[in-house]
Formats: structure tokens, sequence, C-alpha cells
């Protein structure tokens, strides 16, 4: 064997060696925490003393000199236990000063949706005549007396509880049950279809906000149950709107919702038909990748009450006027920063061209970035 060659070491020798330099690490860090206790413990005696100042009235009591006389009392914590209190407090210490930072970069979205949504989302036509609605479009439904009675106070307390930033002026009260909400039996029988029992947070306040017909942007995380809240109201005003006076073929919709993919529209829709099936209503989903013919179908026959697109095919069908906008009074951007990221800023902005009235207008986001409030106050 050649000096270059290397040596072999037997497995169990190697494992021998190995537990004796875990041992060794080991011994280290107890040593290495019991100097730390012992110099946490220092430091505490010190401050202790140097605390200790003497009183300017001498006392005689007897009782009093047997307690200087004492020996101070020992801690029973040990070394590893106090190690570990201290990482955890620092831990904490940590946790408490993340959850600060994201209590107030919540506050501060809040108030950036806040602000884009006093002057934004107008069509073209509005802009140039400087026309901007200052009142809320007005609905017929209104929150039970008991809920309409609360105060704001006792409305905070609610939004605490489920853990709900609001900012705004003369914001609807929160309410915590569908049956509340005032929705008919056939939507709270297909809600019971689908095991939903309990509103989610943003449902809670959303909801109420959409049925009184204010406009509304939501900044909720995926799975948050965004979707059924701008769904649930839509099927609520075309109900409302269809027994006013039916649809009659080439008319409609009464609700438009648009989105950045077809995957996610398609998933929409299933939600909207399953709602809209036990009332008879007529939905759309109208998106690249399909066949016109069949989608212009239904409108030419019957005429939609919602629809559900994606951006592209819907300019599409405006622009050429296989579809108009003149009975729509509802519409809703869903994941609008995607939507942007997609490039689909000029598309939302010639659908909105398209309004020749006020409408109801909701933009869903996960964030709410500069060059989202930017598009925002261009078309809202």
């Amino acid at each position: 064997m050649s000096d270059d060659d290397d040596i072999y070491i037997p497995l169990k020798q190697r494992r021998r060696e190995e537990e004796e330099r875990r041992v060794k690490r080991q011994k280290l860090i107890q040593e290495k925490l019991k100097q730390h206790a012992q110099d946490d413990e220092e430091e505490a005696a010190d401050d202790d003393a140097t605390s200790r100042q003497p009183t300017s009235t001498a006392t005689t009591d007897p009782a009093s000199d047997d307690v200087d006389a004492a020996a101070p009392t020992r801690s029973t914590v040990s070394l590893l236990d106090q190690s570990f209190q201290l990482k955890k407090k620092r831990e904490n210490e940590g946790v408490n000063e993340d959850d600060r930072i994201q209590s107030t970069s919540e506050v501060q979205l809040l108030h950036e949706a806040s602000q884009v949504q006093k002057g934004a989302l107008v069509s073209a036509a509005e802009h140039a005549s400087g026309v901007r609605y200052t009142e809320s479009l007005q609905t017929t439904w209104t929150p039970p007396r008991h809920i309409a009675r609360l105060t704001e106070d006792e409305c905070d307390l609610v939004r605490k509880k489920w853990h709900i930033l609001v900012d705004g002026d003369d914001i609807p009260p929160p309410i915590k049950s569908f049956a509340e909400m005032r929705f008919p039996p056939a939507i709270l029988n297909s809600l019971k279809a689908k095991n939903i029992i309990r509103p989610t947070p943003i449902q809670v306040q959303a909801m109420p906000c959409i049925l009184s017909g204010r406009d509304l942007i939501g900044i909720a995380f995926t799975g948050s149950g965004k979707t059924l809240t701008f769904t649930l109201p839509l099927v609520m005003l075309a109900l409302e709107q269809e027994k006013k006076m039916p649809l009659i073929a080439k008319e409609g919709p009464f609700g438009v919702i648009l989105g950045p993919s077809r995957e996610l529209m398609r998933q929409t829709y299933e939600i909207v038909t399953h709602f809209t099936s036990s009332l008879f209503q007529a939905g759309l989903l109208c998106m690249g990748g399909q066949d016109k013919r069949e989608q212009l179908d239904m409108i030419f026959k019957r005429g939609v009450h919602i629809v559900v697109a994606t951006p592209g095919r819907l300019k599409d069908f405006l622009q050429s006027k296989k579809m108009h906008l003149d009975l729509c009074q509802y519409i809703c951007l869903d994941e609008g920063d995607r939507m942007l990221d997609l490039g689909f800023d000029e598309e939302v902005a010639a659908i909105f061209n398209h309004f020749k009235h006020q409408r109801q207008t909701l933009l869903f986001s996960a964030t709410m970035p500069q060059k989202f409030q930017d598009f925002a106050k261009q078309v809202y």
C-alpha cells in the first residue's frame, strides 16, 4: 500500500469516534449554558445590590435584623430551564414585533384602498364630462331591525372578534349568519347542499356592504370565501330585476364577473350556476378557447342574467355589438392584481367605456400594489 492511499478505518471504530465527538460537543454546550446562566445571575445580583439604597432612618426592630441576616433565596430553576425560558422570551418578542408590523401594514393597505375607492373606475365618457357618483346605488335590501340598531361600538366588537379591518364612511353593520342577511330559502338550501353553514369573516362584513349597493374593494387571500361574497349579491340583484321585468332575447346581463384566467372563471361559473339553477336564471361563461356561436346563442335566444368572463372575449363581444351593458348594474373584478400582471388593464378599461350609467363596482385582490392603485384611479 502506498503512502497516498487512504487508510481504511473499520465502521465500529468510526462510530465510536463519532460518539466521542458528540459527547464532547454536548459537554461544551452545557458548559457554555452554565457560564451564560452564571453571568446572568451575577448581573442580576449586581443590579439588585446597586438598587438598594440605605434609608435615612435607623431601625431597632429585631425582626428586621433577622431578615437582613438571612441568606438570600437560591433559585431552584435549572440552568437548562433558564436558558429555555430566555430563548422563548426572545422568540415571543420577535413574534410580537412581527404582529405589530403586520397589523401596521394591514391598516396602511386599507387606507390606500379607501383612497382609491373615493375617485376611481369611471368610463372615458364620464371622465370627459366630469361625472362623479357621490351616492351608492339604491337597493331594496335592508338588514334586520335588531342588527340595524347596533351601535358603532357593538359593530367594532364584532369586527374585532372576526379579525375584520374596515375603512370607509357609514359602513353597514356586520352580519354573522346567512339567514340574517335575508337570503331566500332557495339560496339557503343551496348553501346547505355545499355544506356552507356559517359565513367567513370577509362574508360577514362585505356581503352587507354589497347588498346595500356600496362600491367595495375587498382584500382577501385565496380560500377566504370571496367568490361567494360577490356571487350571492349578484344572484339577488338578478332575481330582483327579473321579477320587475323578465328578460327577453338579446337582453342582459344584469351583472358581470371578470377574472384573469379561464380556469378561475370556469370555477366561478360553476358556483354561479349552483345558485342560479334553482332560481331559473341564465348564466353565461364567456371566455376564449370555446366556440363563440355557442356563447352567443344563449344571448340571442333568451338573454342572460349573469356573465362570467375573461376580459378579452367580453371586450370582443361588446365591440362587435353582440352584447351590451345597457342593463348591467354590477361589475366585479376578481383578482384584479393578477389582471394587471397579465396585461389586461387596457381590456378592462375598454369594457368600462361601454357603461353609460352608474353601476356597482367591486374589486377583489390579495394585495394592493401601487400599479393596481394607479389603474383603479384611471378606470374605477
